[in-house]
């Protein structure tokens, strides 16, 4: 899939298969955040196999369902981190749909699960991206 095809593709799922991600999306998606880690000054961090940050009230509300894979977005507190959250983040999503991945950005609706992530001194969350093999007709489709 090229990159104008994943764009024109990709919509937001919030309801995924029950399947871990495959070692080759797994190695192709860390190689990635290490790069755009380095190039956006970012703490991104890919969480698998973990699914309590979805099952709160609030990820209910919002239609979640077996979310157990999702990229934490992090980084240093500054004006401009949501805009660099953002541009790099996309780049993972683009990228999660080439691989065969469905993804939904996710800004209220998870829970912080102690552990699963680190944030250094001065960083913080920005948001959550959901991220797995969707289920048929989940989310907002494109009217395509």
């Amino acid at each position: 899939m090229t990159l104008q095809e994943a764009i024109e593709a990709r919509h937001s799922v919030r309801a995924y298969k029950e399947l871990p991600l495959a070692e080759d999306v797994v190695k192709v998606l860390e190689e990635q955040i290490a790069l755009l880690n380095r190039e956006g000054n970012l703490h991104i961090q890919l969480i698998l196999n973990e699914p309590k940050a979805f099952q709160g009230t609030m990820a209910k509300y919002g239609k979640f369902r077996n979310v157990g894979n999702y990229i934490v977005m992090a980084g240093k507190k500054s004006d401009d981190l949501d805009e660099r959250v953002g541009y790099y983040g996309e780049h993972l999503v683009l990228l999660a749909q080439t691989l065969g991945l469905n993804t939904c950005w996710v800004g209220l609706s998870y829970s912080k699960v102690p552990g699963t992530y680190v944030l250094d001194e001065g960083e913080k969350i920005a948001c959550y991206i959901a991220l797995g093999y969707g289920l048929v007709n989940s989310g907002c489709k494109s009217t395509k």
